[in-house]
């Protein structure tokens, strides 16, 4: 049990961190002109990541009980 939410917990923070960084990355591009698309790429990069890791989209196509 202890080993899960070990694992629950080192995957969150890497999420977040990586969250962190597309922040950071996202700020730096939209100091450049013309740099919408990048900032949509990033947008839709956090987008996913909390989708998948901490709204658990994927299990909506997963079997039922899962």
């Amino acid at each position: 049990m202890k080993e899960v939410l070990a694992e629950k917990l080192r995957v969150g923070s890497t999420v977040f961190v990586a969250l962190c960084a597309l922040t950071a990355v996202e700020w730096f591009a939209a100091r450049w002109p013309g740099a919408l698309l990048w900032l949509a790429v990033i947008a839709a990069a956090k987008a996913a990541l909390i989708a998948e890791y901490f709204m658990h989209s994927s299990q909506l196509l997963g079997e039922e009980g899962s």
